[in-house]
């Protein structure tokens, strides 16, 4: 069982990597200078604010590539672990559990926080240990989702469910970038029970929050 574990435990550390590295970038931020001639200049605010979005991105990335390679491990691995996830369905192998997840689609979705519980319940006994580990922080996991859409999409649908969650943050009249929620402070419109509010940043917010469940996932 020790063996079937360690690669769980790996994945887990890469994700967590991951997000010390680009925490440590976001906090380095507000001394990142550029050189312009013999002079050294600190980078402007929306220069700031758009490295912060590349690096929610990514880790917003290596979150979804944790949950797709535990949800696959833990369906290969069956028994050997099931004191953490009971399958109900047995596969043979790594490769097979990709197909069975995968289906006849193309590709599967791991940033929607509600398809994945609902897969979970498909593949696992009451859906753990995804479910408990999305459902504690669902509100967070939907507007992180709105967040990297917004980052990463130019269509008028993730401009539209950005400015919609914009609105129920901040009230009705605000225009916030998802750099400067992301690198400023998180308003009180963002909180919800659970977790401290003294962050720094909603970067750190959001980093404690994939922590979380990620702990869950793989304890």
């Amino acid at each position: 069982m020790q063996a079937a574990l360690s690669k769980f435990v790996r994945a887990r550390m890469r994700f967590e990597h991951v997000q010390g590295i680009q925490l440590n970038f976001i906090r380095s931020l507000p001394s990142l200078r550029k050189a312009k001639g013999k002079r050294h200049y600190n980078i402007r605010v929306d220069q700031r604010e758009r490295l912060c979005e590349m690096a929610f991105v990514v880790i917003f990335t290596s979150w979804e590539e944790f949950l797709e390679t535990s949800f696959e491990y833990y369906l290969a691995s069956g028994s050997k672990i099931s004191n953490l996830a009971l399958t109900k369905v047995k596969v043979v192998d790594l490769s097979t559990a990709r197909d069975v997840i995968r289906g006849d689609r193309r590709y599967v979705d791991w940033a929607d926080p509600d398809q994945v519980r609902t897969r979970a319940k498909v593949f696992f006994e009451d859906g753990e240990p995804y479910e408990t580990a999305i459902s504690s922080v669902l509100g967070y996991l939907k507007k992180m989702r709105v967040i990297r859409n917004r980052c990463v999409h130019f269509s008028q649908y993730a401009a539209d469910q950005y400015n919609k969650m914009i609105r129920e943050i901040f009230g009705a009249g605000k225009k916030v970038t998802p750099g400067h929620l992301l690198l400023n402070p998180p308003p009180s419109g963002l909180l919800s029970g659970g977790l401290p509010s003294n962050y720094s940043s909603t970067f750190e917010l959001f980093t404690a929050v994939l922590d979380t469940a990620c702990c869950i996932v793989v304890p």
